[in-house]
């Protein structure tokens, strides 16, 4: 399998969705002018990676956005990016639509990790997040289908908010039960952003994080789950994540960059006085522009 520490490049399917997360933070306004591609654009796409990666042994590509198992012509995707010699096909899902039958042609025809938002033990919490009823029963079956393909790794992708950080440790110990095959976990926050800004009061501060969430991670890695930090979330000084530093994407992937001699291209992003200082400064993506509006300096420290 591939690391989990670096992020896939990101393929964008289609714009529409069967869920309506109140913490999406991509909306039509966000995105006015995409239109969905043809198999053919996708692949052009992929060659273009492929080509800008050249150092690169593995690339690794990422089949997302709202809910590319809408796409009637999923399978056929996975189908021709296989041909291209990718060896690594991730399909981002909310796993609503993930049945027997379409698991079957997605990993027949080269997807070979799945990661799904999963953001609750909880019927009640999952189907209120998402905003789609009756839906936890059929989300926890489909995912257990995976287990019976031995090529596949599956990864959780909890977006973690006032509505379900108390329960954590029961989620933890939920996964661990249900999903034993599961050993990978990107512990995503709501962003500050779009839907999520239009209901920001669900959104956890990095000064309550770092009071009430300290012991997540080594709860988790206590029951051997590996959590990630992504790309869109936080900063290596919050929830201590520098004890772990080589679970957070960003860090990887600066290193990568300064590797490569490439520079980083980011401008959601930026740095407040309490980074000049820090041991991580070259390593951290630092922190959302919108979060510094919305909270300014709020538990920011030197490591």
């Amino acid at each position: 399998m591939a690391n989990n520490n670096i992020r896939s490049h990101l393929i964008r399917l289609n714009m529409i969705c069967n869920e309506s997360c109140s913490f999406c933070n991509v909306t039509e306004i966000t995105e006015p002018n995409y239109k969905d591609k043809t198999i053919f654009e996708i692949l052009l796409e992929v060659q273009k990676i492929i080509k800008r990666q050249w150092w690169v042994n593995n690339t690794k590509i990422s089949l997302s956005w709202w809910e590319p198992t809408l796409r009637k012509d999923i399978d056929k995707i996975v189908l021709w990016i296989k041909k291209l010699w990718i060896e690594y096909i991730e399909l981002q899902t909310n796993a609503t639509l993930l049945s027997d039958r379409l698991t079957d042609k997605l990993v027949n025809n080269g997807v070979n990790r799945f990661f799904i938002s999963f953001h609750s033990f909880d019927k009640e919490i999952f189907e209120d997040y998402v905003w789609l009823k009756g839906i936890f029963n059929t989300v926890v079956k489909n995912i257990k289908n995976l287990w019976k393909f031995n090529n596949v790794e599956v990864i959780f992708n909890p977006v973690i908010s006032k509505k379900n950080y108390a329960n954590l440790k029961k989620y933890f110990d939920f996964v661990k039960k249900e999903f034993p095959f599961v050993k990978y976990i990107s512990l995503s926050f709501i962003q500050p952003h779009w839907e999520a800004k239009k209901n920001i009061d669900l959104m956890l501060d990095y000064d309550f994080i770092n009071k009430y969430l300290t012991w997540i991670l080594d709860y988790a890695y206590k029951l051997w789950f590996i959590l990630n930090n992504p790309y869109c979330w936080l900063p290596v000084c919050v929830l201590w994540w520098d004890k772990y530093n080589n679970n957070c994407i960003e860090v990887n992937e600066w290193k990568a960059l300064i590797d490569s001699w490439s520079k980083r291209n980011d401008t959601n992003k930026e740095y407040i006085k309490e980074c000049e200082s820090c041991s991580y400064y070259w390593l951290c993506w630092w922190i959302w522009s919108e979060y510094i509006n919305l909270y300014w300096n709020k538990w920011i420290k030197s490591i």
